[in-house]
């Protein structure tokens, strides 16, 4: 396993992202032939020229792990040598996070050095490419599904996207909210690394658009003024009526906020405001509140682990279940679920 690459991520202040299910799966280039890395590169992302660059030998394998999610696609990505990548207009959004060493980086007329503490998201129609990737440099590649991503920021609006997104480059991971959404990602990255229960499968797709969310709501991009501008009306009662009839109904549906907010027939912001002043949270902090209580109400019955009632519940970190239960409850799920069994035996 690559630990260099898990403590050089570390140590930029960026989340440290579970990579075992790509480090644990066979590497698809089984021999350093820079053809077969370009080949099986292209195979998973884009049509694309990918030369070697001159310089020193390196000691390092070429390696590509890659996975075909249904609303993305994410490789474990490092050349072994310096390399140069230019795919020209992509057909889809895109991310980079580089894991070690330094790619640079471009799309359109920006220009960025992705790094563990940079990443880089690209845009569609316009002309993209990595003049310099380092042959240590590892990177997850991150390939989302263009519709997705404008029919979330649609949702987001109220009104449909016309034209494509276009991202600011480089994307601070080191603090801030491009810290949060590189949680989203790690959390997304253990889902998979999962045993394949159906509970943990139920909720990757879910993990896949909230990432699309958070990377819509975290970097700057062409539509941002829009989104952070007075969204006139709230939501009318009725309309959070029907949002809060819909997570009773099954408050384990995998919803994000543009979920609830077509079921309120507004926007989310929109409605964000509107679950403030009537509840003081947010529609995913209601309906997490209400998923808790569930969950409480499982661990009750005394059958089961946590990790199976917080998993049902969509709570893909264990700890932060934990910590979340204590905070609503006062105790550990651990504690309820021990309760639960008492109760049982004493039946």
């Amino acid at each position: 396993m690559d630990a260099g690459t898990y403590g050089r991520a570390s140590a930029s202040g960026a989340p440290l992202l579970p990579c075992d299910v790509f480090l644990d799966a066979p590497n698809e280039v089984e021999t350093p032939d820079f053809g077969l890395f370009r080949e099986t590169l292209n195979r998973h992302f884009y049509p694309a020229r990918v030369e070697p660059l001159g310089g020193r030998p390196t000691p390092l394998e070429p390696r590509i792990s890659a996975m075909h999610l249904a609303l993305t696609t994410i490789g474990y990505v490092r050349p072994g040598t310096a390399a140069s990548v230019d795919p020209g207009d992509l057909s889809a959004y895109h991310v980079n996070v580089a894991l070690s060493g330094t790619v640079v980086s471009r799309c359109g007329d920006q220009e960025a050095v992705a790094s563990p503490a940079v990443a880089t998201v690209f845009s569609p129609d316009r002309h993209t490419s990595l003049p310099r990737w380092d042959a240590d440099a590892a990177q997850l590649s991150i390939k989302l599904a263009r519709t997705r991503v404008e029919e979330e920021l649609a949702a987001l609006l109220g009104r449909p996207v016309v034209k494509p997104i276009d991202f600011r480059l480089a994307f601070p991971v080191d603090g801030g909210s491009g810290r949060r959404w590189m949680s989203i990602l790690a959390a997304l990255l253990q889902s998979v690394d999962a045993t394949g229960e159906e509970p943990a499968l139920r909720h990757v797709e879910l993990l896949e658009r909230s990432l699309i969310c958070g990377l819509l709501v975290s970097q700057p991009h062409s539509y941002t003024e829009q989104l952070t501008a007075d969204p006139g009306p709230i939501a009318p009662r009725g309309a959070v009526d029907r949002v809060l009839d819909e997570i009773e109904r099954a408050p384990d549906g995998g919803y994000t906020v543009t979920d609830l907010a077509r079921f309120a027939g507004t926007s989310a912001r929109s409605l964000q405001y509107a679950f403030q002043e009537r509840f003081e949270v947010s529609p995913m902090q209601y309906l997490r509140q209400v998923r808790l209580d569930r969950a409480h109400d499982d661990l009750m019955q005394g059958v089961g682990t946590v990790a199976d009632v917080a998993s049902y519940w969509g709570f893909t970190n264990p700890s932060r279940f934990a910590r979340s239960y204590r905070d609503r409850f006062g105790h550990f799920p651990a504690a309820t679920l021990e309760a639960g069994r008492r109760r049982r035996t004493r039946r």
